[in-house]
């Protein structure tokens, strides 16, 4: 018990401490499991290395070897060039049929070259061999042009009685095809033929002492190996073994520290299920001095904080369902105010209809009854001016109602028409400023922001008592932005923007309404006497 009670005392840290001791030991095996595997890396990199080192030193004896062999090969053929030379000056105009039958001139021409190879006598202008180790290898070699092209660039590369090197494939007696080394010596001769001595034989023969110390090298490397993997084995077991006492021990030390930490975080589990089911005045009582005591108090702070915030939060919950609700009585009003202002724009637009249009129709009606009867005091002249009159106010009657400049040209111009109508139809200098590069804009889009700015003048023109405005449209990277400026009387903004329904302020309501449509922003600026600032940035 008291075991116990000094257990709960002790920090959380120090428990921790105990864990890691045993995860130590764990490490430690790790460790040796990782040594052993590196020792076996290690011994493999020995071996490998062993072998590399050896393949290069047996190639770098090959390659020494055989060009001892090629100089050997050389000096045999001079050697024995010069002895035919020597025997032909006593024998001068001898014919290649000659030459077969001299058996002394055979054994000077046909000398042994190392264990296989020999010298031989060709005539390398006329392409024949003309003393052979086999007679029956005497005769024209031009078939072998084709069939042997190593061998035949040697010939060329001779003739004319020019010394020669390289390497051949050759056809033996038994028609097998080996490679050969020829160095091929001129001999000065006083008869017709071109003489060449050739001394030729396989390379290998020279190298075969390296192959067989090549053989040696891998006996001992694969001896090596089999006793580096022996000792690793025994290594690897005594692993094994420390390895599963070491689990044990971590084993017994994590269950230890599972069971000290587990009891205080069931009791914050169970307690964070009563908040949950809304037992906000729940209480833990840990009595553990440790870290995770100090963890339950701060939980039983928090379960008093939390009841004190969701206080606040359900009378935050009850102002904004009053906003909202406020907001939706705003949106209620703004359809009525616009289905209002709909229906006295229908009203306005059938009184002009009325009053204007078919009033000046029924007159100019009058004037062609009177002008076809003779009694008109009008000519045919005045009474077409008097339809022109009439055709310009529908014409601009249409424009008003939607501009068939917007459907032809785009936003840029049907803006610079708004600016123009403006000045000229009403006396108010409108100042039109493009910056950017141009981008054609989707229709349903020029039309949102032909009507913002359409709204916008019609402000200017009806409220504001201004005599100068601007429209300055930006063409950005990734949005256009466009500022209408007044200096006319100005007004003040209400606070919200959703109030503008509310206080008949229709016209900058429907903007902001466009303005969110086309994903964009709507700020208005404006104080009294010193004019109003528009401003309306949407996405590209």
């Amino acid at each position: 018990m008291r075991k116990s009670i000094a257990w709960s005392k002790l920090s959380l840290s120090t428990k921790i401490l105990f864990t890691f001791l045993g995860l130590s030991v764990l490490s430690m095996g790790v460790l040796g499991y990782v040594s052993i595997n590196s020792i076996r890396e290690l011994g493999n990199y020995a071996l490998e290395t062993s072998a590399s080192l050896g393949e290069s030193a047996i190639e770098d004896s090959v390659a020494h070897l055989n060009r001892m062999g090629e100089e050997i090969i050389t000096q045999k053929a001079q050697d024995v060039a010069k002895q035919v030379e020597m025997y032909l000056k006593t024998r001068p105009a001898m014919t290649a049929e000659d030459m077969r039958n001299d058996m002394a001139l055979r054994e000077i021409a046909v000398q042994p070259v190392g264990t296989t190879g020999y010298t031989t006598l060709i005539d390398p202008d006329n392409n024949i061999i003309i003393i052979h180790k086999f007679p029956g290898q005497e005769k024209d070699i031009s078939p072998l042009k084709d069939k042997l092209p190593s061998f035949w660039a040697i010939i060329e590369s001779s003739a004319g009685g020019r010394a020669s090197v390289g390497y051949y494939d050759w056809q033996e007696v038994d028609g097998s095809i080996g490679q050969k080394y020829a160095s091929v010596i001129p001999i000065n001769n006083s008869g017709e033929e071109t003489l060449t001595l050739w001394a030729t034989t396989y390379i290998e023969e020279f190298s075969a002492p390296a192959e067989e110390t090549k053989k040696d090298i891998s006996t001992a490397i694969a001896e090596s190996s089999d006793y580096i993997n022996s000792n690793v084995s025994g290594l690897q077991k005594a692993f094994f073994i420390i390895f599963i006492v070491l689990v044990i021990v971590v084993t017994g030390l994590a269950l230890l520290l599972s069971r000290t930490i587990t009891s205080p975080i069931l009791a914050l589990k169970r307690g964070a299920e009563q908040i949950g089911k809304g037992k906000l005045d729940y209480k833990l009582e840990i009595k553990s001095q440790d870290e995770l005591g100090k963890l339950a108090n701060t939980f039983n702070k928090m379960g008093s904080s939390l009841k004190h915030y969701m206080e606040e939060l359900e009378n935050t919950a009850a102002e904004n369902i009053a906003k909202e609700r406020k907001i939706q009585e705003n949106l209620r009003l703004y359809a009525q105010k616009v289905s209002q202002a709909q229906e006295d724009e229908r009203k306005r637009i059938a009184r002009e209809l009325h009053d204007e249009t078919v009033q000046s129709l029924v007159v100019v009606s009058r004037y062609l009854e009177d002008l076809s009867s003779g009694n008109s005091e009008l000519s045919a002249e005045d009474i077409r001016e008097e339809v022109r009159r009439i055709l310009e106010g529908v014409r601009r009657f249409s424009q008003e109602l939607r501009p068939s400049i917007l459907d032809d040209l785009g936003l840029i111009p049907a803006v610079k028409w708004l600016a123009s109508d403006l000045a000229k139809n009403y006396g108010i200098m409108v100042d039109s400023e493009i910056k950017g590069e141009q981008r054609q804009l989707p229709p349903e889009a020029e039309l949102m922001l032909f009507r913002i700015i359409q709204e916008a003048l019609a402000n200017v023109r009806r409220h504001s008592q201004a005599t100068r405005a601007s429209v300055r449209v930006d063409f950005l990277e990734q949005s256009i932005k466009i500022t209408i400026r007044d200096n006319g009387r100005g007004f003040t903004m209400p606070t919200p923007v959703g109030d503008l329904a509310r206080i008949d302020k229709l016209g900058l309501a429907g903007m902001h309404e466009r303005a969110q449509l086309l994903g964009g922003t709507l700020s208005i600026e404006s104080e009294i006497n010193k004019g109003t600032c528009l401003t309306i940035e949407a996405p590209l």
